[in-house]
């Protein structure tokens, strides 16, 4: 074999080592990006809200109206609307109001008395424990009345209410609450020469939709 192809040989022979050699090493290539871990929204009960209520309710007048027109009971439909502000320590205060019409009536021998329309304006204080919240509630309420001891009169009773009830979201948007109110009306004069207000407890369930 001439000197030539032996230097041919021999370089050959080194070429395929070192590439050989090359392969094995540790590559130097950047490791690819990972995706990013998509993290789940928290839910928060801020903002404004609308929505439905019923309620059934029960109670008694009071003064001369108890023994004029003796206990009242029936239910109430109507409108709520308010706002939240949910704080970092997940204390959620707000705000509520609500306007319906009611059905809550008893009547006797002397006449008969129906509280035909009801409203509140509240403050809530709430705790967020994620999708539920339990909340107290107090403030306004006032009521029409529509008397009749063989004349008739419709009377605005100015009051006042207070209550709890717990609230859970549903999806995003929408969330359904129980609550239960106490709500006292004040007394007024009706036809027939007295006075009456009413004694009430609700039991009320409601559906929101928080925009």
């Amino acid at each position: 074999m001439t000197l030539i192809a032996r230097i041919g040989l021999t370089a050959s022979s080194l070429l395929l080592a070192s590439s050989a050699f090359a392969a094995d090493l540790p590559s130097k290539k950047a490791p690819a990006a990972m995706a990013p871990i998509a993290m789940p929204r928290s839910f928060t009960w801020n903002g404004v809200y609308g929505g439905l209520n019923g309620a059934l309710a029960a109670g008694n007048f009071t003064n001369e109206g108890k023994d004029a027109f003796g206990n009242p009971s029936g239910g109430a439909l109507g409108f709520t609307g308010g706002y939240n502000y949910q704080m970092p320590n997940n204390w959620v205060l707000g705000v509520e109001g609500d306007l319906g019409m009611a059905n809550v009536k008893s009547s006797s021998a002397g006449g008969s008395s129906e509280l035909r329309y009801m409203n509140t304006l509240r403050g809530r204080v709430g705790y967020a424990m994620d999708r539920t919240m339990p909340y107290v509630t107090a403030g306004y309420a006032g009521g029409t009345t529509h008397d009749d001891t063989g004349s008739t009169a419709d009377t605005y009773h100015n009051g006042w209410t207070v209550g709890a009830g717990v609230e859970m979201a549903l999806t995003d948007n929408w969330s359904a609450k129980v609550e239960g109110l106490y709500v006292r009306l004040e007394d007024k004069s009706f036809p027939g020469g007295g006075t009456s207000g009413a004694d009430l407890g609700l039991a009320r369930i409601g559906l929101n939709y928080r925009f």
